[in-house]
């Protein structure tokens, strides 16, 4: 038996491949049009000595990519998702339905809108089960927000089923899932209103930059209101954006730069070429390492749409899946367990239910009060599968001997610790 690198053998592969995916396709095509906006001297999307409405032109190509009506550039994710449930009127008092496993941004955004998030299992897709999501709805649920996880979507037709039974709002967070689809429709435009991050590790990227997409002239118009600190500019420069609403609300600044809206346009229309090199290498790493014993895939509701950034397994117990990591990385080979395999309101944060006043907040509402408590074990089946992931992350410019070597290592160390 060939000795594992972290047993001080050889490793698999002479460096790490790098698995960056819109970053490695920034070029000459995001310098031109980055220097186009500078020479112009208008940074700001609304107005300018020579505005070339670059977040304009941005927000108008992602609608037709993505088969959607309106679009609203933000300038990161997380603001999408705080415009989106601005959009659909969630605030004091209200709860959210979220996953028990995502990045801690979806639940920061239900927090800042005052509401409280209320975490559901996930399933074999590390995303939300619609089964369990069912059993979460109360009397005083707003909405819920399915999270399509590292460039996989959740299985939305059971979703969809659930949500429509109790008349509630769908806010899909596809931050990680940007050009995914489900049967044939774009992740961020099944439920009544998608976000997409931009953020440097994405499939497509402007370093920061977020995008909201919705099909409802209303939640598009309170959306990109909301960003724009109730509609400052937007009512006054971009009246397309739809009638002036009846009832005002306060908002923030949320807005994306003409230089984010220059990268992200760029960047867009490469995102065919990226998901092509993403699942092209995926495929090969997959067909290489095959079915090994004691190594269970990672479910996936949609192969053919799949973003395809990562193979992910669930190994049969936590330790085992953190010494495969760790013997991975030594093997040059980009392994991790996603969110270090714990459940998002692990986070410190979360599990005190503590806001950056050390007070108040939706879990204080003297207004509303709440039950709602946070404990590890609450979402046991969530964890469990958390614990025991192993995830290998793919790039779309691997090459061939690349894709070969990452296999070859997974089946290696399998050999040895399995």
């Amino acid at each position: 038996m060939t000795t594992l690198a972290i047993d001080g053998g050889p490793p698999t592969l002479a460096r790490m491949p790098s698995y960056a995916k819109g970053m490695s396709y920034l070029g000459d095509e995001e310098r031109k049009a980055v220097l186009e906006v500078l020479d112009s001297r208008s940074l700001f999307r609304y107005s300018g000595p020579a505005l070339l409405g670059k977040v304009a032109d941005f927000e108008a190509a992602a609608c037709e990519a993505f088969g959607s009506g309106h679009a609203v550039a933000t300038s990161s994710g997380t603001a999408a998702l705080r415009a989106g449930l601005a959009a659909l009127g969630v605030g004091c008092g209200d709860e959210v339905v979220v996953p028990a496993f995502t990045f801690v941004a979806t639940v920061n955004a239900v927090v800042a809108a005052g509401a409280v998030p209320v975490f559901a299992e996930v399933d074999g897709s590390l995303c939300l089960d619609a089964a369990d999501v069912a059993e979460r709805i109360t009397d005083r649920t707003a909405a819920v927000v399915p999270v399509h996880l590292e460039n996989v979507a959740a299985d939305m037709d059971a979703l969809l089923g659930v949500t429509a039974a109790r008349g509630l709002p769908v806010l899909e967070d596809a931050a990680q899932a940007i050009g995914v689809t489900y049967h044939g429709r774009h992740t961020g435009t099944m439920g009544a209103a998608g976000a997409f991050s931009l953020q440097l590790e994405k499939n497509v990227t402007a370093g920061e930059g977020g995008l909201l997409v919705t099909d409802d002239e209303t939640l598009h118009v309170r959306a990109a209101r909301y960003t724009d600190q109730g509609g400052q500019f937007v009512t006054s420069y971009a009246t397309e954006r739809g009638a002036e609403l009846t009832e005002p609300f306060c908002g923030e600044n949320l807005r994306m730069t003409e230089l984010g809206g220059a990268i992200a346009g760029a960047q867009l229309a490469k995102l065919p070429s990226i998901l092509e090199g993403l699942r092209a290498n995926n495929r090969r790493i997959a067909a290489a390492v095959g079915a090994i014993e004691g190594m269970e895939a990672r479910q996936v509701p949609d192969p053919g749409g799949a973003g395809g950034s990562s193979l992910m397994w669930f190994l049969p117990d936590p330790g085992t899946a953190r010494r495969f990591v760790k013997a991975l990385l030594a093997e040059n080979v980009p392994a991790a367990q996603m969110y270090r395999g714990q459940p998002v309101y692990a986070t410190p944060a979360v599990l005190a239910r503590r806001t950056a006043s050390g007070k108040g907040g939706p879990w204080h509402c003297a207004e509303h009060p709440t039950a709602v408590e946070y404990r590890m074990g609450m979402c046991p089946r969530t964890e469990d599968r958390a614990s025991r992931s192993v995830l290998v992350a793919v790039g779309p410019r691997y090459t061939d001997e690349e894709c070969d070597g990452v296999a070859e290592a997974v089946r290696k160390v399998a050999t040895a610790l399995l």
